[in-house]
């Protein structure tokens, strides 16, 4: 087709713009129709060729062509890899003009056109439509290496951003393209690449605070805690079933009232059973205005010393974003829910986990790195458990069943062409097997179409000479996790994704006893399913590599009896309630890192604090001795239903410990749980039939209940240990 002005469209350009949504709209409904790909390339070109005649005057038309540009976007056309004619065209429209720019980026997208022009070399008029089409979110990736390529443009042009809002902050131009960055800022994409993104992170950062004109002279000076409880808020947008709740309730539910005062805000609340759990856990909850400035003026006349931001602030700038840019509490903390560190400047901390994070972990973060001991992750599925509707057989699904079933319920845009190449291949040596995911789930909401993932996943498992029948991709909407459980359940292996691997995700399977095979690579978010497999002492199912992944599922695969053994191991561990799974635990331990980086807040000043980059570790939590050492100390201050908490937890752990079980007792005594100290002795004596003081409290029991056959049971053992050797260590057993 011509490219320049050589030869003028046949229809005018108002026709050909709508003959190009037109084509835009067919596209979004049927991305898998080969026809609907032609038609809207061609609209494209037929588009490009009239954009180019227009004169730099004509603003209304102009504004069309940015819209298009915007429409095409949003259709994902502009995630397909580009060829090289696209691409030699994209540069002879360039020659043309400010108008010939304008029509290339109705061509090609920014991600994969090495040469579009450097946002300095752009007219000042354009800057805004060419922020919005430099920065453009794609749907999904359609080929091997887009990801990391685009988060190579992605650094590129946020550096270019950077360069021009310190060079001139003022200019007209610069507020503009700030303020379109703010509004469209996507960086979920970011995360399929390999890099720790803490440059891309903190140039973000530094532009949304710049963009937002945030005030960074306000000050919040640290005062000491000594005498008095840390007073400290949660802020999520909500606190409704999402994954962002389930990961944040366990750090506050179980803190200490002696030592935090706890507060929640929100943006949303619907008042749903788990938003009334969460509130019910705290000692205020307070839904925030609507008006960013009335959210600061609440937030800092609540005089919070910490203040936790406990939804993801590094994807899009929503709500909670907003206000992170702002300094509202001497200490400002962001949970494992952020997947990358924030580089947002008012961010002092960000909490991750000792089996979360690498030896070089803090030269990725901008804030002061926290860790707490174990996984970063920890969950709190249980307050809003429902019952699942149905179950899923392997005679529903299609499947032999003799067939080996891998199965994934890792969101879809986990699922990036690299993992498609690898489950590919993985079918490809497993003669027979199948592969059934669940990529829609409620945590993640998404534009990227089943028929357009489906249509993709199929020329790649083509490519590698498997049938598109052995791949089985479920698009029903479950109303709760415990169905997705479910349908995990006919499976034999359970794959995770590289490099964002799962932490919720990976729950389900291990709730169901299935295998997880997952690659950990080097940062956060690909290191978060291996922390869990350790923590469960799993660490035989971590691959360093994608040849070890590979070769770790094929070994799997071809061995029942060790999946077997797995799946024995599995359902075990998690019956023990594991340290992820620990409410108790998670908020002994966040609620610790809290105080150790407040108080050395306070005593060094935010400078010295924030360029330290020691982690900040958080002390054993978890161990049974932890446990039933925190529990004595409670019963001796009256804390006897706190103290129940720390010894029903202990003996989960170690159920074979009498001194365990006696401890126990007497707390659920002092609880007036009297039949249930009584279980409880009754066991610890079971296991120590020569356990004095476990007898003398069933006596003092089994007397105040009248319960005449327990107490004359507890009267006989008692004199029978008395009269024994007193110096037998056996007959002391406190």
């Amino acid at each position: 087709m011509p490219t320049t002005a050589d030869r003028p469209a046949v229809l005018p350009l108002s026709a050909l713009l709508e003959r190009c949504l037109l084509a835009a709209d067919l596209y979004a409904e049927s991305p898998d129709q080969p026809e609907f790909t032609a038609k809207l390339n061609l609209a494209r070109h037929e588009a490009a060729s009239a954009i180019i005649l227009l004169g730099q005057n004509t603003p209304a038309e102009v504004k069309a062509v940015i819209d298009l540009q915007r429409k095409l976007a949003a259709s994902g056309a502009t995630d397909a890899v580009v060829d090289a004619a696209d691409l030699d065209l994209a540069e002879q429209l360039l020659a043309s003009g400010p108008m010939g720019l304008l029509a290339a980026m109705v061509v090609v997208p920014a991600s994969q056109w090495p040469g579009a022009p450097a946002l300095a070399d752009v007219p000042p008029g354009l800057w805004p439509a060419y922020t919005a089409w430099l920065f453009h979110a794609p749907q999904g990736f359609c080929a091997v290496g887009q990801a990391e390529a685009y988060g190579a443009h992605y650094l590129r042009r946020l550096q270019e951003l950077a360069d021009a809002a310190a060079a001139k902050p003022d200019a007209l131009q610069v507020k503009a393209a700030l303020q379109v960055f703010a509004t469209l800022n996507n960086t979920i994409a970011l995360y399929f690449t390999t890099d720790s993104l803490r440059r891309h992170m903190e140039l973000r950062g530094r532009l949304l605070t710049a963009a937002a004109r945030v005030d960074r002279r306000t000050s919040f000076p640290a005062t000491p805690r000594a005498g008095r409880r840390l007073r400290v808020g949660f802020v999520n947008r909500h606190f409704g079933s999402q994954t962002e709740t389930y990961t944040t309730l366990p750090t506050f539910e179980h803190l200490d009232p002696a030592r935090f005062e706890v507060q929640l805000f929100t943006h949303h609340d619907r008042g749903t059973a788990l938003e009334q759990y969460a509130a019910a856990r705290a000692g205020a909850h307070t839904v925030l205005p609507e008006k960013l400035e009335e959210q600061l003026k609440v937030l800092r006349a609540a005089a919070l010393d910490v203040v936790v931001f406990g939804t993801n602030v590094t994807a899009v700038c929503h709500e909670v974003t907003r206000l992170a840019l702002h300094r509202v509490a001497p200490l400002q903390v962001v949970n494992n829910s952020s997947y990358t560190t924030t580089g947002l400047p008012e961010i002092d901390l960000y909490v991750s986990g000792t089996a979360t994070e690498h030896a070089d972990a803090p030269a990725h973060f901008t804030e002061r790195l926290a860790l707490l001991q174990g996984p970063a992750h920890a969950f709190n599925y249980e307050a809003d458990r429902q019952p699942p509707v149905g179950c899923w057989t392997r005679a529903a699904l299609g499947f032999p069943q003799e067939a080996v079933v891998f199965v994934s319920a890792a969101n879809i845009h986990k699922i990036i062409p690299e993992m498609r190449v690898a489950w590919a291949r993985l079918l490809a040596a497993v003669p027979g097997s199948r592969l059934l995911l669940h990529p829609f789930t409620l945590n993640w909401s998404s534009t990227l179409s089943t028929k357009r993932f489906c249509a993709e996943f199929d020329a790649v498992l083509a490519a590698h000479g498997v049938a598109s029948d052995r791949l089985v991709v479920s698009s029903v909407r479950f109303p709760s996790r415990c169905d997705v459980g479910e349908l995990l359940k006919v499976g034999d292996l359970y794959l995770d994704t590289f490099p964002f691997a799962g932490a919720n995700s990976l729950i389900d399977p291990l709730d169901s006893g299935l295998p997880v095979v997952t690659q950990e690579g080097d940062s956060f978010r690909s290191s978060m399913g291996a922390a869990l497999l350790r923590q469960l002492g799993l660490a035989e199912l971590i691959a360093p590599d994608a040849a070890s992944y590979h070769d770790l599922c094929v070994r799997l695969a071809g061995d029942p009896v060790a999946r077997a053994a797995l799946r024995a191991r599995i359902t075990a561990v998690m019956e023990c309630q594991p340290l992820f799974l620990d409410p108790l635990a998670a908020s002994d331990g966040f609620g610790a890192v809290l105080e150790q980086a407040y108080d050395e807040l306070a005593a060094r000043g935010r400078e010295a604090f924030r360029r330290d980059n020691r982690p900040i570790v958080g002390p054993e939590v978890f161990s049974t001795a932890f446990r039933q050492a925190r529990g004595r100390a409670l019963l001796a201050e009256g804390e006897a239903t706190r103290a129940t908490d720390y010894f029903l937890n202990a003996v989960q752990q170690d159920g074979r410990n009498p001194s365990l079980w006696h401890d126990l007792a007497d707390a659920l005594r002092r609880s007036d749980r009297i039949d249930e100290a009584v279980q409880a002795l009754q066991t610890c004596l079971q296991l120590d039939s020569h356990h004095l003081a476990g007898w003398q409290l069933l006596a003092e029991l089994s007397e105040s209940l009248g319960h005449a056959e327990l107490l004359t049971e507890a009267r006989g053992m008692l004199a029978t240990l008395q009269a024994g050797p007193s110096g037998d260590p056996a007959l002391c057993v406190a």
